[in-house]
């Protein structure tokens, strides 16, 4: 009886390493990804509007985070914070892909965004953060002072 339990062990090991998981027929089984090509980027003191671009099987969210003093005015008699609008705009998220071979398809992706000109005197700093699925990558935008 222990020799027939061992080889129906055996067995039943054999069959699930065999096993091959596939998510779609006639596609290779993919991982999420998503990578911004530098970790950094600088802007002129004139800003404007520029692509970034991205990595990724496919782009799901884009936050951008500003430094503590490009997020709030401050009133000089108060002190009070009132949320300033940030200085980076999202334009859009360019998806440029063909027909996949892959069950998650990695392609160039594009994150637009409209930079303002820089007229404070101090360099800026914000950061651009992607999503794909549960995976995420940032990029530093750095804006020169005029």
């Amino acid at each position: 009886m222990k020799k027939l339990f061992f080889v129906a062990i055996a067995f039943v090991a054999l069959v699930c390493v065999s096993c091959e998981n596939t998510i779609f027929p006639g596609k290779i089984e993919d991982k999420p990804f998503i990578e911004f090509y530098d970790e950094s980027v600088t802007v002129d003191a004139d800003g404007g509007e520029m692509v970034i671009p991205v990595l990724s099987t496919g782009v799901d969210n884009v936050n951008i985070s500003f430094s503590y003093f490009d997020r709030w005015e401050v009133d000089p008699e108060s002190g009070d914070l009132t949320p300033e609008e940030g200085w980076i705009k999202l334009v859009k998220v360019i998806d440029q892909h063909d027909v996949p071979t892959r069950a998650l398809a990695r392609w160039d992706s594009g994150i637009c965004i409209v930079v303002e000109p820089n007229t404070t005197g101090y360099e800026r700093k914000a950061t651009i953060s992607a999503q794909s699925f549960m995976l995420s990558d940032t990029i530093e935008i750095v804006q020169s002072a005029e």
